[in-house]
């Protein structure tokens, strides 16, 4: 199995368990350039190193923050990417530990940034994108790893 592919089961299992069990996985896309939107990211050094994101229209980002805080959000504001850059944070989390135990890879975790105003984020290299459809819409992952 390849990192990509551990890493795209391991998000599917992860959006299971902690935010929606109804989700519909869409085909993985690979593209030169990640669209703009709002964007939650994240980087992996070391070992294995990658950039990991989502991005997803303003409202639909809410609806997913709330979906996995538990919470009501009234709307789009600073609290919702927060909340967003905890799941990628948590994911990220769990898939280096999984990484480690498996592979004996070491890598860590860079802070999430939040970028919703600066446009595209630039691809590191080989880029996937994984369109996750929701009750409420779609939340597209990133992962482009080097």
């Amino acid at each position: 199995m390849t990192r990509k592919t551990l890493y795209l089961a391991e998000l599917i299992f992860n959006l299971n368990r902690f935010v929606d069990d109804s989700i519909t996985s869409k085909p993985t896309e690979i593209v030169h350039e990640i669209p703009p939107g709002v964007f939650i990211s994240q980087g992996i050094t070391g070992d294995y190193t990658a950039l990991s994101a989502l991005y997803a229209e303003p409202d639909v980002l809410t609806r997913f923050a709330a979906q996995y805080s538990k919470m009501e959000l009234e709307g789009y504001d600073g609290i919702v990417n927060e909340l967003a850059a905890d799941f990628l944070n948590l994911h990220n989390g769990l898939f280096l530990v999984n990484l480690s135990e498996t592979e004996n890879v070491e890598s860590t975790l860079t802070p999430p940034l939040s970028d919703d105003k600066d446009g595209p984020l630039k691809a590191l290299s080989d880029t996937y994108i994984m369109p996750v459809e929701f009750k409420f819409g779609t939340v597209n992952f990133v992962l482009s790893e080097k």
